[in-house]
């Protein structure tokens, strides 16, 4: 017996695989370092308010490799997720628990080492890493609805 929308479902979850892996491949055609969106290359770093020189450039050379690899695509350009991926920053997992998010994964595309090597992905981890806690509801005027 099938169960109600679970086409539908189906044909959603499809759907969101096939932009992601579509993404992807645009993203192997582009250059690395040259294309990267703007809300990206322009995001704070948050590093470099209270990290040093070498953890700055790791950050930056993260945040390109998040564009690059089309990681803004699902989890949108400061980590925060979307319909189509999970929230990823800030961050609370430790660098093994997102290995294993990105590598062996049913969610989202896997990402092999052959893909995204262990230094570009520990990469990737500093900049997601670096990106500080949204301010709460409350202190945002612009939702201050009393």
């Amino acid at each position: 017996m099938e169960r109600p929308g679970l086409l539908e479902a189906a044909s959603r979850c499809a759907a969101i695989v096939l932009l992601c892996v579509s993404g992807f491949a645009a993203g192997q055609e582009q250059a690395t370092d040259s294309t990267t969106p703007a809300e990206v290359s322009n995001a704070p770093d948050a590093a470099a308010t209270n990290g040093d020189a070498g953890e700055v450039a790791a950050v930056r050379e993260g945040r390109a490799l998040f564009a690059s690899h089309q990681c803004w695509q699902c989890h949108g350009y400061e980590g925060q997720g979307s319909v189509a991926g999970v929230r990823i920053a800030p961050t609370l997992y430790p660098f093994e628990a997102f290995s294993r998010l990105v590598r062996y994964t049913n969610i989202m595309p896997a990402y092999s080492p052959n893909v995204l090597s262990e230094e570009q992905l520990r990469l990737i981890y500093a900049y997601v890493s670096s990106i500080p806690e949204p301010p709460p509801l409350e202190d945002i005027p612009g939702l201050d609805f009393d």
